[in-house]
């Protein structure tokens, strides 16, 4: 009896150290997962805003020596400019996909210059400070603009009942393309609120030719804006 009892002991004995093992290894165990959660960095998906906004470029002409020595109304070299865009924003890079609209019109004399000009520009960044309310943000600038630019005499006239080209007279019609790349830099402001405020500021090199044609006449001396650079600004609303 004594020994039977001796092994009843022993056996639950043997038992409760099973269970003291087996709660020292999920209790190790679970302390693991929990360090090694710990550890992991959270990383958060790129925050993605479409914008709009004014801008304004300083702007430099070789084709205005042409206009200027016909004794005609030059082309605005400072314009306004209407943006909207993309921005995408991430834990190191930031950028935009952009389109920017120029318009501007000048007279002198009896005639009058006339631009409307598109822009199609994407700005990467790497972003040198970054906090919850503020941020700043630099790198480059690549954009395309296609400009159109149109001189005609104020007292122009159409008859409708002689439309002859050879008839029909006072206005000249040019169009050039130009690609751009430079230095830009972004400041942000507001980061924590639901309208954010950006201001975009570039210096652009002209880096293609930016001819002068017509897609009406045969041009004569054309001239190029190849080296003709530009400053661009612009504040947004995002």
């Amino acid at each position: 009896m004594g020994f039977f009892i001796f092994e009843l002991v022993e056996f639950r004995n043997k038992s409760e150290m099973k269970k003291i093992v087996t709660l020292l290894v999920l209790t190790s165990s679970l302390f693991a997962f929990s360090q090694e959660a710990d550890s992991i960095k959270i990383t958060k998906s790129p925050r993605l805003d479409f914008y709009w906004g004014i801008g304004m470029q300083l702007n430099s002409f070789k084709l205005n020596d042409k206009l200027k020595a016909s004794n005609v109304a030059e082309i605005k070299e400072t314009m306004p400019e209407f943006l909207m865009g993309a921005n995408i924003f991430g834990e190191q890079f930031s950028g935009d996909i952009e389109f920017g609209f120029l318009y501007s019109t000048n007279s002198k004399n009896n005639a009058k210059s006339k631009l409307l000009g598109v822009d199609v520009r994407l700005r990467v960044h790497y972003n040198l400070i970054k906090t919850k309310k503020i941020a700043l943000t630099t790198g480059l600038n690549i954009s395309g603009t296609g400009n159109n630019v149109d001189v005609y005499a104020n007292d122009n006239s159409i008859d409708l009942n002689d439309l002859d080209p050879m008839n029909n007279s006072g206005h000249i019609s040019l169009r050039n393309q130009v690609f751009y790349a430079g230095p830009s830099a972004s400041f942000y402001v507001w980061r924590d609120k639901t309208f954010k405020v950006r201001l975009n500021m570039g210096y652009e090199f002209a880096f293609t030719n930016g001819k002068w044609k017509s897609d009406y006449a045969d041009v004569y001396h054309t001239v190029k804006e190849i080296g003709n650079n530009r400053f661009v600004i612009g504040l947004l609303i995002q």
